[in-house]
């Protein structure tokens, strides 16, 4: 297992989180195109690269950036929009403390489905090779 895989331990951080707000939300680790139970939540470690100059003369890499993408879905017939924020802060109140910056929040047009609301955020921090979080530089 990669030492700086930490997707694991962010989706159980933020799945708890919102299903403690809302228990009959549906997460995922997996993006998702259209969710099929709402309101969803796609948690995805989007990208994973080597942070520059930090490998150590054995050759091993000793930090990582990393990137969490979430989407949030709503499709309630009045008030999706409020829902989906509100999980959407959830995750924001969530990641913030573990030293994740928010780099963008947004809500993105669902042309297939225009039912549906959807909040994309993205994340991003630097982890070292035992797992501790840091903001990145």
């Amino acid at each position: 297992m990669n030492m700086f895989n930490i997707q694991r331990e962010i989706f159980t951080k933020v799945a708890n989180e919102v299903l403690a707000s809302y228990p009959a939300c549906r997460i995922t680790n997996a993006f998702v195109y259209a969710p099929a139970e709402f309101p969803a939540v796609a948690i995805v470690l989007s990208d994973d690269d080597m942070t520059d100059n930090t490998r150590d003369s054995s050759k091993a890499d000793n930090y990582r950036d990393v990137t969490v993408t979430v989407d949030v879905y709503s499709n309630k017939a009045d008030g999706k929009k409020t829902e989906a924020e509100a999980i959407a802060q959830i995750v924001i109140d969530t990641l913030t403390p573990l030293n994740f910056d928010m780099r963008s929040c947004r809500p993105l047009s669902n042309l297939n489905n225009a039912t549906t609301y959807r909040i994309t955020a993205t994340f991003t921090a630097t982890v070292d090779s035992n797992g501790i979080i840091y903001k990145r530089r």
